[in-house]
């Protein structure tokens, strides 16, 4: 590799790198040329390890052993964002696909996908190709040298890590916004040579346009108008979206409705959303895919997503009152229930206990620009795991309760949409 600057960084710090990212449901890509992949706005962290499974091969009548064997490497990147008002997810389901259950569903091919090799339509599971650029320590801030003269004002180290596929994505809401982490693996990257200009690259409007009457001219690439918790409702009302689970209302409100700018105050502190996926490949005897030159992007045709995709939701806020008791337990059973009260669901007989269907709906928006709401739609079909308090210490802290879900039905549906659907399975997937 050769390095672009004329004199080395003193270091690599947050202001000095940037994130580009190309996603497809395709095979090939465009063979590693970044320079059309879009900028990836909010990150605040980007982490790489590389597993390098090794062998040490036995050497009959020594005690040392002197040659090693190397299996194919493992790359893992984590990247770490705040969530903006007029962006979209890393992952979502696009206008053309959020028309009903089945197009929306994680596992359409249009959409996240389940296996590698190709189907009738030529569409693989979803991969990316994730660019890093490491700019000049000169400047105060990354791509604040575009198209500038001044020594290394230009120059870029770019790795792009090539087909990657996504093994966990993580949503947290907080009191101070929205952070998600989304973490990828891939066996390829590739060094950039041929792009080692800023220039090189797609970069958005506000790159490039100078904030005027400054001196020298400033650059402001991100606007700072992140997704906040006054841009949620999980009462249905006002918004009239957002549907939760009843103990959740019934555990962190209690009887006595707080209001605040119209909006009903559950004391929910944060909600935890994550899908992890996991992946096995099938033998290829004698083969590497993906180690081959030029054929880099057959690294994850045998690859198929082990199912059902985990997926959880966790409720953590702060409670004025122990566990309702009618609402959480069976009718008659010191335990907590998951399902209708009723049981016109179960697989049993009447109101038998022994077998019940999950049909807890959790759908969670808020509202984005330009009439735009963020939409994570879990289904209709999660059920209660557990339940867990702590706080209320002798240092003054308030007892919190965190209540987790899951679904066994792969449902997880995220997207940006104007109207949010009512998505329900009619039938088996």
């Amino acid at each position: 590799m050769t390095v672009p600057f004329s004199d080395p960084n003193s270091r690599i710090f947050y202001a000095c790198q940037g994130v580009f990212v190309e996603e497809r449901n395709a095979e090939e890509g465009n063979s590693g040329n970044p320079t059309t992949a879009t900028f990836l706005h909010g990150v605040q962290s980007v982490g790489i390890s590389s597993d390098n499974p090794e062998r040490s091969l036995a050497d009959i009548g020594r005690h040392q052993r002197k040659y090693t064997l190397y299996q194919q490497q493992t790359i893992e990147i984590t990247i770490d964002r705040v969530l903006a008002r007029n962006e979209d997810t890393f992952y979502k389901v696009t206008d053309a696909q959020y028309t009903d259950y089945k197009n929306s569903h994680i596992l359409h091919a249009n959409n996240f996908g389940s296996k590698g090799a190709k189907d009738a339509n030529n569409k693989v599971l979803r991969n990316y190709d994730i660019t890093i650029l490491y700019g000049s320590d000169k400047f105060s801030r990354f791509s604040a040298g575009i198209g500038g003269t001044e020594d290394d004002a230009d120059n870029v180290i770019s790795v792009s890590y090539l087909n990657c596929l996504i093994t966990n994505i993580n949503y947290s809401i907080g009191i101070d916004g929205v952070r998600e982490s989304i973490t990828l693996t891939t066996k390829n990257l590739k060094y950039n040579n041929d792009y080692s200009t800023l220039s090189d690259y797609t970069w958005p409007d506000e790159f490039t346009e100078q904030v005027p009457d400054t001196s020298p001219p400033q650059y402001l690439p991100e606007d700072g108008n992140i997704l906040k918790r006054q841009h949620f409702d999980l009462t249905e009302t006002n918004y009239g979206d957002s549907r939760i689970p009843t103990e959740i209302k019934e555990l962190f409100n209690f009887d006595t409705p707080v209001e605040q700018d119209g909006k009903q105050v559950l004391g929910i502190q944060s909600i935890n959303i994550s899908a992890s996926f996991d992946y096995r490949t099938l033998s290829d005897v004698g083969v590497w895919r993906g180690s081959i030159s030029g054929k880099e992007h057959e690294q994850n045709r045998w690859a198929i997503l082990n199912l059902p995709i985990s997926v959880t939701c966790s409720f953590t806020g702060i409670i004025r009152q122990a566990m309702p008791y009618n609402n959480f337990l069976s009718s008659g059973l010191n335990r907590v229930r998951n399902v209708d009260n009723i049981y016109t669901k179960s697989l049993g007989e009447g109101s038998s206990t022994e077998w019940q269907e999950a049909d807890k709906e959790i759908k969670i928006v808020a509202l984005g620009l330009s009439n735009k709401k963020f939409v994570w739609d879990l289904g209709k079909k999660n059920y209660l795991t557990s339940i867990e308090y702590s706080g209320g210490d002798a240092g003054g802290g308030n007892v919190e309760a965190t209540i987790n879900y899951t679904n066994q039905y792969s449902d997880f549906v995220i997207t940006k949409t104007e109207s949010v659907l009512d998505l329900t399975n009619t039938g088996t997937y």
